[in-house]
């Protein structure tokens, strides 16, 4: 039911919406009713809905690690795969400044695709530069998903607030769970490529030349020593542009790119919003991987388990020995 083609893949229903934690039921609520199957998971009762939810029940925890919430999650395995088995495409959205994002989703990537076999999408939020707690765990769930995902778009919070630094966080928050939220909406219209795909967007009322040095500023924050292969601009609100006009911004657009691509494109699209969004296919290293200071080991020298690691209550009574 999934065409592959090239670096290329195309997506069949039916398929599923995985929201973990407060990123997840953001974007749920906003979804029109019926466009997506979806379901919840969280160890949060309050992020969940009445219906079509797991939750991973922490027990007695009051405020478990990332680790101890992980270890919670196998017991919940087969719950898991029963939600996702009827689906050829999960969509996976989390928030990878949240512990709930940071265990729970490489989890669900690795069920999805390396027990059941599906085609997985996923779109994470990255956090804040100045959160230096959650930094290296964000690095560490990233990789897990990325290397169980056929794509993963990732939105930067840290990129945004840089070239915005007058907005709140609870404002980028908002802004990011919009970014998300649309990329859900543009998936039957782009072309998907296979990798990682770095999203960024404006949603200011502003001028297209603003918004494109605003895309830009967050794209070139975010890629570290990776390489840009291809990119698309998505120009919502825009058909009431010149043609002419477009053409000279995105002919301006391609020769402010660096490295050797040349397959840079954009689409307009129907809205009652005159804002931008960027997706930008990347190969090598971005900055993320400066989280954790081990990915400058080279990977063929490293050992690694395909299980993600989590902190298990075990209960090992040894003898007193005198």
């Amino acid at each position: 039911m999934i065409g592959v083609s090239d670096d290329c893949i195309e997506l069949r229903k039916p398929s599923l919406l995985v929201g973990i934690g407060k990123i997840g039921r953001n974007v749920v609520s906003k979804l029109s009713n019926g466009e997506h199957d979806f379901v919840l998971i969280s160890n949060n009762q309050e992020e969940l809905n009445d219906f079509n939810s797991v939750h991973i029940d922490c027990d007695t925890w009051i405020n478990p690690s990332s680790y101890k919430i992980r270890s919670f999650v196998e017991s919940h395995k087969e719950e898991i795969c029963s939600k996702l088995s009827g689906y050829k495409t999960i969509i996976l959205v989390a928030s990878l400044s949240d512990k709930s994002g940071i265990a729970i989703a490489p989890v669900v990537s690795h069920i999805a695709k390396s027990i059941l076999g599906k085609r997985v999408i996923s779109l994470v939020t990255m956090p804040f530069g100045h959160e230096k707690d959650k930094l290296f765990h964000a690095s560490i769930s990233l990789k897990r998903i990325s290397l169980n995902s056929d794509i993963n778009f990732v939105v930067d919070n840290d990129a945004y607030i840089e070239i915005n630094p007058q907005l709140t966080v609870e404002e980028c928050s908002k802004v990011s769970d919009e970014i998300v939220l649309n990329t859900i909406n543009l998936i039957p219209e782009i072309e998907m490529n296979l990798g990682t795909n770095l999203v960024s967007g404006t949603l200011k009322e502003n001028n297209i030349e603003d918004g494109i040095k605003d895309l830009i500023a967050q794209l070139y924050s975010s890629l570290g020593t990776s390489s840009i292969t291809k990119s698309i601009l998505y120009v919502n609100g825009g058909r009431n542009e010149p043609i002419g006009r477009l053409n000279e911004i995105l002919s301006s657009f391609q020769n402010s790119m660096d490295g050797d691509t040349n397959d840079v494109s954009f689409v307009v699209t129907d809205s009652s919003r005159n804002n931008m969004h960027l997706i930008a296919t990347i190969k090598g290293r971005t900055k993320f991987d400066s989280y954790d200071p081990l990915n400058q080991i080279p990977d063929e020298n490293v050992l690694d388990w395909d299980i993600p690691e989590s902190h298990p209550n075990i209960d090992l009574p040894l003898p007193l020995i005198d």
